[in-house]
């Protein structure tokens, strides 16, 4: 069956295009096996696109004309920038430089055809002017893509939760702007998470969960330090010397590409610097195809020019007529990268979840586990279809997912320093296991409880509704049974669970389930902080999921015992 295009797939789609023919690749990320390789595509809501960028060259250019001048420099630089743009006979005809570019009629159609010949423009000089003339003080490139009043979109987001989370530890990117370090800090606070690597020496710097590596430069270091403004890269001769010119930076790439699968998300590959890193990578260690995951996954509509001219050169020992077609379709990923990044983080955190319930659950048969999975999908695909690949709705996910694991951890809401999103684990799935510190830490037993909730929300016990991110007193999630709503909290130790109520966070007289992943607490006193609710009794129930695993071996006894404590 045909996927829906690219533009208009839905994260339900993606999801059930990852839980099928994607399926290895979705794996592959879970167990960071994958480089995320980033171009302009992931901020193009954010930052200018190639053709506003054209266009404000033109009208710059026009604009510094000194029209008594025959022999103007910036009217040779702008006639230079034209030619570029390939007019024909009769479009020449119609470009009248004593107007402004953007009254010409062919404006749009030259600004257009500049797009794939950006780095040609951008080489274009200005008599008695640096090299970088239309780079720094035309675009003001360095101001421009540093701009800390602008937002990191859903893109950003949900790289900065997947690094987060252990499972894109290396992300090359093309990009000058730093939304990607601005989405880690909004999440991770100042915890060192993330090294970002610019100039050379900086790949000195010791690893960390997240390795960026802005091989065209950075917009802020340049702005900040002057040392940085030649390591913005994006003229002619800037890519075509590339890797001659960066020994040490493109040394890492190539070991990237040797050793691990490539994803690449908003980048066109079109720079030949970046075509030649991958043909001196298979030249190296080449990856043969088939490769389990693939070797190479773009997240386009359909593949490009340069991305076809890529597979050629990496897969050169087995690209041949017959093969072709197959390389081609397993390699297109039919999303874009908002689409896609946030149902790769919904398939991580679920399949991580999963992963727990078999650690939990040992004692359970296959078939049992196997209603605790589901019922986590099933939960993961309503998530799902309430969203949209959002800013807005990436961000109130991750804050409420990660106010959850704050509370399940520590009994309080998040704090800033601490970061807003903490993950689920810090490591992939495939090292998970190696965790000494998994079995006591109360994860597993969460991932339990969370399959349960999932499996009565798709038998239609109980629906559920959000917290709200501004209400500290609203918990976790609220089930909604017969009995009425009901606040739900989750405990990893019973030190969380003391917290809830010392922190003001849960009180006596609450509507509201306490989920234990260890034994629960001895009872304490609870003084009441709000007025009474329906009864003015105090109705918080409590379950602890070790105690009742303990006393049975069967999903369906398991799902009515838990059922019978919180009552709902």
């Amino acid at each position: 069956m045909a996927l829906p295009p690219a533009a208009t797939i839905t994260i339900r789609e993606t999801l059930a295009m990852l839980d099928g023919p994607k399926r290895e690749i979705a794996q592959g990320v879970a167990n960071d096996q994958y480089v995320f390789w980033l171009g302009s595509g992931i901020s193009r809501e954010r930052m200018p696109d190639l053709r506003d960028l054209a266009k404000r060259v033109l009208l710059t250019l026009h604009a510094r004309v000194d029209r008594a001048n025959a022999d103007c420099r910036f009217k040779k630089a702008l006639g230079k920038v034209v030619a570029l743009a390939a007019p024909s006979e009769q479009e020449w005809a119609e470009i009248d430089f004593a107007q402004a570019p953007d009254q010409w009629p062919v404006f749009a159609a030259l600004s257009g055809r500049l797009v794939n010949n950006y780095a040609r423009m951008l080489n274009v000089t200005v008599d008695g002017e640096e090299a970088d003339f239309l780079l720094w003080d035309v675009l003001d490139a360095a101001n421009v893509y540093s701009d800390e009043t602008i937002e990191p979109d859903a893109e950003h987001l949900c790289l900065a939760a997947l690094m987060i989370e252990g499972v894109a530890s290396e992300m090359p990117s093309a990009n000058w702007d730093t939304l990607v370090e601005r989405a880690v800090t909004m999440l991770a606070g100042t915890l060192p998470v993330l090294r970002v690597a610019v100039a050379p020496q900086d790949t000195r710097w010791n690893r960390r969960r997240g390795n960026l590596y802005k091989f065209h430069g950075c917009a802020k270091a340049a702005r900040d330090d002057v040392a940085f403004r030649p390591l913005l890269v994006a003229r002619q001769n800037q890519i075509n010397g590339w890797v001659a010119n960066n020994a040490v930076m493109a040394g890492f790439l190539v070991h990237l590409i040797t050793t691990r699968a490539t994803l690449m998300l908003g980048l066109s590959a079109q720079d030949s610097n970046i075509q030649g890193l991958f043909a001196a990578a298979e030249a190296q260690l080449a990856w043969r195809w088939p490769s389990h995951p693939p070797a190479y996954a773009f997240a386009e509509n359909a593949l490009g020019g340069d991305q076809e001219s890529l597979l050629q050169n990496v897969y050169h020992l087995d690209h041949t007529p017959q093969n072709k077609p197959a390389m081609d379709d397993e390699a297109l990923v039919q999303a874009y990268a908002k689409p896609l990044l946030l149902a790769l983080y919904l398939h991580v955190v679920t399949a991580k979840l999963q992963a727990l319930v078999g650690h939990a659950a040992l004692q359970f048969l296959d078939a049992d586990r196997d209603k605790l999975t589901a019922g986590l999908m099933h939960g993961r695909d309503l998530l799902a279809d309430a969203i949209s690949p959002s800013a807005e709705h990436v961000l109130e996910v991750l804050l409420l997912i990660g106010r959850t694991l704050a509370l399940l951890r520590d009994g309080n809401l998040p704090a800033y320093r601490s970061g807003l999103y903490a993950p689920l684990t810090p490591d992939p799935i495939d090292r998970m296991p190696a965790d000494p510190t998994l079995g006591g830490s109360g994860v597993c037993e969460f991932a339990v409880a969370t399959g349960l909730i999932g499996i009565g929300l798709e038998r239609g016990m109980w629906t559920v509704e959000k917290s709200q991110v501004g209400d500290p007193q609203s918990g976790s999630m609220t089930l909604v049974g017969r009995s009425g709503p009901a606040r739900v909290y989750f405990a990893a130790t019973p030190q969380a669970a003391i917290r809830l109520g010392l922190n003001g966070l849960i009180a006596a007289n609450d509507d509201a389930v306490i989920v234990h992943s260890h034994d629960s607490p001895p009872p304490m006193q609870r003084a009441p902080r709000r007025p009474p609710g329906r009864t003015g009794l105090a109705t918080i129930r409590e379950a602890s999921i070790a105690e009742l695993l303990a006393e049975g071996r069967e999903v369906e006894d398991l799902l009515e015992r838990f059922r019978g404590k919180v009552a709902l």
